[in-house]
């Protein structure tokens, strides 16, 4: 139940149970553009962006315990062409908005988290500094 609570905490500090089209808190760098600024980049231009996604994939995979790869078996240029589709359909919405919903359409073909065994506390990996 305390696992459940964080993780929803952890949700909505993302800000993916905020409002569609209103920038939040964690909108930061690309994710606070509008998507128009983003669909009139050339392709040379739009890797800050596909970085910023990546980073918050990586947050998002890191976040729900039910998901390994938020992404399955979408690549880079899966996840380019719908969110060039998505920012020239919706211009005015945050660029990080249109990732929410990148993830929301993702979700249900993700790679899903399926531990061998379930973790006890205390146990885990451990990182050991020389």
């Amino acid at each position: 139940m305390k696992k459940k609570r964080i993780f929803l905490l952890a949700l909505a500090f993302l800000g993916l149970a905020g409002p569609v089209n209103a920038a939040t808190s964690m909108d930061i760098g690309e994710g606070a553009e509008l998507c128009q600024k983003y669909a009139k980049k050339p392709l040379d231009k739009k890797n800050n962006y596909i970085i910023w996604v990546q980073g918050f994939f990586s947050a998002f995979n890191a976040l729900d315990p039910k998901t390994k790869n938020i992404a399955g078996t979408k690549d880079y240029h899966d996840i380019r062409k719908w969110l060039d589709d998505y920012c020239k359909a919706n211009p005015t919405m945050y660029f990080g908005e249109a990732v929410r919903m990148l993830i929301e359409e993702l979700y249900p073909a993700r790679i899903p988290n399926t531990p061998e065994k379930e973790a006890k506390p205390g146990e885990g990996v451990s990182i050991h500094f020389k």
